[in-house]
């Protein structure tokens, strides 16, 4: 990919406990731009390697990176890598292309970020302004606010009952049962590598799982995958956590 011709306009990065201000950022901004948001592009990333796959439309496939910043952004497994390539980026680049909203006035910014880097305070300014302001950090970059056409708008309403439908039969017995089995199929290929490490002789690493985690573990250090799923028919609570126990 290349920053002279990415494929989105804003990649939005957020703690998941912000995914409703994410998806109305989303919501908005994709009346006129591309706009990469996890939940609604995980075809983009399917069949992708996980990680790179994560990183690559903030390094370098996006003309704006939009963070909405609040403790522990940056601090969590998936955001980590997205700050990475967002830091990257910008020392690598310049800082033009990084937009923060700050949702928390308690939260301390990264330290790498410069104090007259552009922000936004969401409480103070609002959706409304918030939007404007992206779409303004977009042109500067050389993007096209595009108008919405009433074409534009029915494949906007067909991607909406695309992802509600897809979220529905997932959301049953049935799609959670292959949810399940994901899960087990990523804890069969964890085991799959640290035996492979295991066997070049690189590190002294156990492992062991069962349906509801998976444990690493060298006998100073541990890590642990864990699967939370409180109910069997929905994805609600549903998560994927990585902990780290020293011993």
């Amino acid at each position: 990919m290349s920053l002279d011709k990415p494929k989105y306009d804003v990649a939005i990065s957020f703690h998941s406990k912000d995914e409703p201000t994410a998806a109305a950022l989303h919501e908005h901004l994709s009346e006129g731009l591309e706009v990469f948001f996890y939940p609604r592009s995980q075809e983009d990333l399917a069949g992708t390697n996980g990680l790179e796959s994560m990183k690559e439309p903030f390094a370098d496939n996006s003309r704006v990176n939009v963070v909405l910043f609040r403790e522990p952004w940056g601090q969590t497994p998936w955001t980590g890598v997205e700050q990475n390539a967002i830091k990257e980026r910008c020392l690598n680049h310049g800082w033009e292309s990084s937009f923060f909203v700050t949702l928390d006035a308690a939260s301390t910014l990264p330290k790498w970020l410069p104090s007259t880097h552009i922000r936004l305070n969401f409480a103070s300014f609002g959706l409304e302004q918030a939007v404007g302001a992206i779409k303004n950090a977009v042109q500067r970059c050389g993007g096209i606010v595009s108008p919405m056409t009433a074409l534009k708008r029915a494949e906007r309403y067909r991607q909406e009952a695309l992802y509600i439908a897809d979220k529905k039969q997932i959301s049953s017995f049935e799609g959670m049962a292959k949810v399940c089995e994901k899960v087990l199929e990523l804890f069969a290929e964890i085991e799959r590598l640290c035996a492979e490490i295991r066997a070049n002789g690189h590190v002294s690493v156990r492992v062991g799982s069962n349906a509801g985690r998976c444990v690493l573990t060298n006998n100073r250090i541990s890590l642990i995958v864990c699967w939370r799923q409180p109910y069997t028919n929905t994805t609600d609570g549903c998560a994927l956590k990585v902990l780290v126990d020293r011993l």
